[in-house]
């Protein structure tokens, strides 16, 4: 159990109650389990790693479009450039994006190269690297509020995420 708490950051009566479960057949990707059999990426997930690797968290990073405060400020930027998202992190950043006017400019994936890039960049320029190789769960996405679960989608950072993290496994340094 050591290394799950130390992976994910659960704490060790989080631990103990899943750990109770398990033992009366319950078995799933739950709010109770993350942290034990799963990490999920979410601002309000359980783990300190699954929130930090959250696109809402402050985690400033800097890559070739400038500073940024969080990977949800630039996803934003990304469609409008309005500078006002380079400073917000958290829903601010989602409220703040969602209200302003959207300009395609990017092909999708020419999107999904910039985020996975800044999601490459936030992990190393937040000394983040360490602690997410280190970590062992499989990364899960998804919401939950008031006892309801639902998937987040956006599978393709998951991967990304997963993908970077055996690299750093296996390779001990970041390939960007």
């Amino acid at each position: 159990m050591i290394i799950v708490r130390r992976a994910g950051f659960a704490d060790p009566e989080h631990i103990k109650n899943y750990c109770d479960k398990l033992s009366q057949g319950e078995k799933m990707y739950t709010p109770e389990t993350d942290g034990i059999n799963h990490i999920n990426v979410y601002s309000k997930g359980k783990t300190e790693l699954g929130r930090l690797l959250s696109n809402f968290a402050h985690t400033p990073f800097v890559c070739d479009d400038g500073r940024f405060e969080s990977v949800e400020g630039y996803w934003y930027w990304l469609g409008n450039k309005d500078d006002r998202l380079r400073s917000v992190y958290g829903y601010n950043a989602k409220s703040l994006g969602r209200k302003l006017p959207r300009q395609k400019s990017l092909s999708e994936e020419e999107f999904k190269t910039k985020i996975k890039i800044a999601i490459n960049k936030k992990i190393k320029q937040n000394n983040l690297m360490n602690v997410l190789a280190v970590s062992r769960l499989p990364f899960v996405h998804y919401y939950a509020w008031d006892g309801h679960v639902k998937d987040a989608g956006y599978r393709w950072i998951v991967d990304h995420i997963t993908t970077l993290r055996k690299w750093l496994q296996e390779h001990g340094y970041p390939k960007y």
